[in-house]
C-alpha cells in the first residue's frame, strides 16, 4: 500500500508539472504577442524645436515637413501636428480658453467641445476640440510664464479615429520646455 500511494503521489506531482508547463508555455506565449503587438503602437521619436527650446514626443511614423522660426510641422499616420508660436503679451492664463475658442471659431469648427483650461509642464493653457469636413482639430494654446511668447498647437486627424485622438493627447501631454 505504500508503495502504491508513493507511486501515485508521484503520479499526481508529475501531472502537476506537466500542467503547470504547459500553462506557463501558453502564459508565455501570450505576453510574447501581446509585446509585439503592441511595440509599433507605442514607437516613438523625441524632437526638439530649438527655436523656442521646446521638446514633444511624436509616433516614429512621422515626419518633419516645417520646422523655423514660425511653425513646427510634422505628418503621419493620417495625423498632422503643428506648433505655431505667437506674441501677445496682453493674453494670459485666465483668458486663454476664450481665445482659443475664437480662434477655432473663426475656422468654422462645428461641435466645439472639451473646452477646459489646462496645466501641462510648465505651461497655462486652453483647449478645445472641434470638426470640419470630417477631419477633427484639437486646438490647444499654451501660456509660457516666462516668455512673450506663447504657442498654439493644432493636431488634425480623421473625425471619430480614437486612436489618433489618444496619439493627440499623449503629444500634447509631451511637450514641454528643454
Amino acid at each position: 500500500m505504500y508503495i502504491i500511494s508513493l507511486t501515485q503521489m508521484l503520479k499526481n506531482q508529475f501531472t502537476l508539472i506537466l500542467y503547470t508547463s504547459i500553462f506557463m508555455k501558453k502564459y508565455l506565449l501570450s505576453v510574447f504577442v501581446l509585446c509585439l503587438l503592441t511595440i509599433p503602437a507605442f514607437a516613438q521619436d523625441d524632437y526638439e524645436w530649438e527655436d523656442y527650446d521646446l521638446e514633444f514626443t511624436l509616433p516614429a511614423n512621422f515626419d518633419v515637413t516645417a520646422s523655423s522660426g514660425e511653425e513646427f510641422t510634422a505628418e503621419g499616420g493620417g495625423m498632422s501636428f503643428s506648433i505655431i508660436p505667437f506674441d501677445d503679451d496682453s493674453i494670459d492664463s485666465s483668458d486663454i480658453t476664450s481665445y482659443t475658442i475664437e480662434i477655432a471659431a473663426s475656422l468654422g469648427l462645428d461641435g466645439i467641445d472639451d473646452v477646459d483650461l489646462i496645466d501641462i509642464n510648465g505651461f497655462s493653457g486652453g483647449y478645445v476640440e472641434g470638426n470640419q469636413d470630417g477631419v477633427t482639430l484639437f486646438m490647444m494654446g499654451l501660456i509660457d510664464p516666462d516668455s512673450d511668447t506663447n504657442f498654439f498647437v493644432i493636431i488634425a486627424f480623421e473625425e471619430g479615429d480614437t486612436k489618433a485622438s489618444n496619439i493627440a493627447v499623449n503629444i500634447c501631454k509631451s511637450i514641454k520646455k528643454m
